[in-house]
């Protein structure tokens, strides 16, 4: 069976920049999908804590709103860290009504393994590229999502990023 990412695109396609970084998309998430698969973890479960561990105690709607993951869906996602200790829900204190997520010891451990599974993945997928094609590339795609963020300024990903636009 031929994989994504081994299959040859028309060129009429390809000539087609939004094609293209469709492509490139299903690719990234297709590498990043298995490198995580092999550590029993998903970079779903790693965004979550990758913003708890930066932004501290979230709703769970701010969560959902930062990582942009539809509710529903976040919720199961949250079951399954809180099951296996990766993060604690408790009550809001100032509003019954809402959870207060927040990472755990072992939530921050998953978070150094998933750093290096992202870096490997990011290495298989831009594996043709040079470090400066590399650096060039996320600056024009932050710039094309009119994210408000210098890609080089913060390398662990606590930048945060302000859309200019809507879409």
């Amino acid at each position: 069976m031929q994989t994504d990412a081994s299959v040859t695109r028309p060129p009429v396609l390809l000539n087609l920049p939004v094609f293209a970084l469709s492509h490139l998309g299903r690719v990234a998430r297709g590498a990043t999908r298995t490198a995580f698969a092999h550590e029993g973890l998903s970079s779903r479960a790693h965004f979550v804590l990758l913003c708890l561990h930066k932004y501290g105690e979230l709703s769970q709607r701010d969560l959902s709103d930062r990582i942009a993951m539809d509710r529903s869906d976040l919720v199961k996602l949250i079951d399954g860290l809180e099951q296996s200790g990766h993060l604690q829900r408790r009550p809001d204190p100032n509003d019954r009504r809402r959870h207060a997520l927040s990472i755990s010891p072992l939530g921050v451990e998953a978070l150094g393994r998933g750093e290096r599974i992202l870096h490997q993945a990011t290495d298989e997928v831009l594996a043709r590229l040079s470090p400066d094609e590399r650096i060039a590339l996320h600056r024009l795609v932050l710039r094309a999502l009119g994210a408000d963020i210098d890609a080089d300024a913060d390398r662990d990903g606590t930048a945060t990023s302000t859309p200019t636009s809507t879409g």
